[in-house]
């Protein structure tokens, strides 16, 4: 029988590679934002977004500083459109500006990555982890499993957020919308049509970075895998943004166990694992 792994960014952290939180603020500080002198790291810590936890922050954007900072007024004195409806594209660029920046660092800490992987920076590797008649679920967009490790010929391999090496779009975003920045978008009879149009633009840009799960990939490829009866999660924090691909894969896949490893102290698994309906199958072991 065979084994699902289930991967996450401690398994990259594990071998070496540099995808901290700490590393992608430094790609941060590298990309520029339209308009700006501070880098996107300094722009987007201002509008409150707190990188602790990594793509969630971006939840918790403050939607109304970005208004105050960039709202432009139209001129209604001029006899030319684009003297009022320009404000609109100016929000736009400078929003459009802003995703570019968080896209950018994160495939250039990604290119890094395998870059460190390609050059044999990582020496550590386990040749012998991955058997025929495993299959591999990896939450990371690196190439650390297809570069680092003697795999199967015909191991199935999902990146279920993208996988770089292959060009894929990488997935990157929160899980649930926060805030209410959404209700200044009824308009009555007083809304500016200029202003009203950069404030759409900001909840488009803010609704824009909400991941949504890849549900129907996932069940497609565990239904093509056969013969699995068990499931191993390397490095994956098992959180609540990513518990409903957790769940599929209990419902499709139905494993007599759930073998979960930490990191030092098990007692943090252990709880977040409380919210899981197979939280009864589940075995702890460290990842070493």
């Amino acid at each position: 029988m065979g084994t699902l792994f289930v991967i996450g960014n401690g398994f990259d952290l594990h071998f070496g590679l540099e995808t901290t939180t700490a590393d992608f603020e430094g790609f941060l500080r590298e990309q520029d934002i339209e308009g700006e002198i501070d880098n996107a790291f300094d722009v987007l810590n201002a509008y409150g977004v707190d990188w602790s936890e990594y793509e969630q922050s971006l939840a918790y954007i403050d939607l109304s500083a970005v208004e105050a900072d960039n709202l432009g007024f139209p001129d209604y004195a001029s006899d030319h459109e684009y003297d009022r409806d320009g404000v609109i594209f100016q929000m736009k660029e400078y929003l459009d500006s802003i995703n570019k920046a968080v896209n950018s660092a994160l495939e250039e800490m990604v290119n890094a990555a395998n870059e460190a992987l390609e050059e044999g920076e990582i020496l550590t590797s386990r040749p012998g982890l991955f058997q025929a008649g495993d299959a591999v679920v990896s939450f990371n967009y690196t190439s650390t499993v297809e570069m680092l490790f003697d795999i199967p010929d015909d191991l199935p391999i999902l990146h279920i957020h993208g996988y770089y090496a292959d060009d894929e779009k990488l997935v990157f975003g929160y899980g649930e919308m926060q805030g209410d920045y959404h209700t200044r978008l009824v308009p009555d009879e007083d809304t500016d049509y200029y202003e009203e149009q950069q404030r759409q633009a900001i909840y488009e840009f803010y609704v824009g970075w909400q991941k949504k799960p890849r549900l129907k990939t996932l069940k497609h490829f565990l239904r093509a895998c056969q013969g699995i009866d068990r499931v191993v999660v390397l490095g994956h924090s098992m959180g609540k943004v990513d518990a409903k691909y957790m769940e599929l894969i209990e419902k499709i896949i139905n494993p007599k166990k759930w073998e979960i490893s930490y990191y030092y102290d098990p007692k943090p698994m252990e709880n977040t694992l409380k919210r899981y309906s197979f939280k009864q199958k589940c075995d702890f072991f460290e990842f070493d």
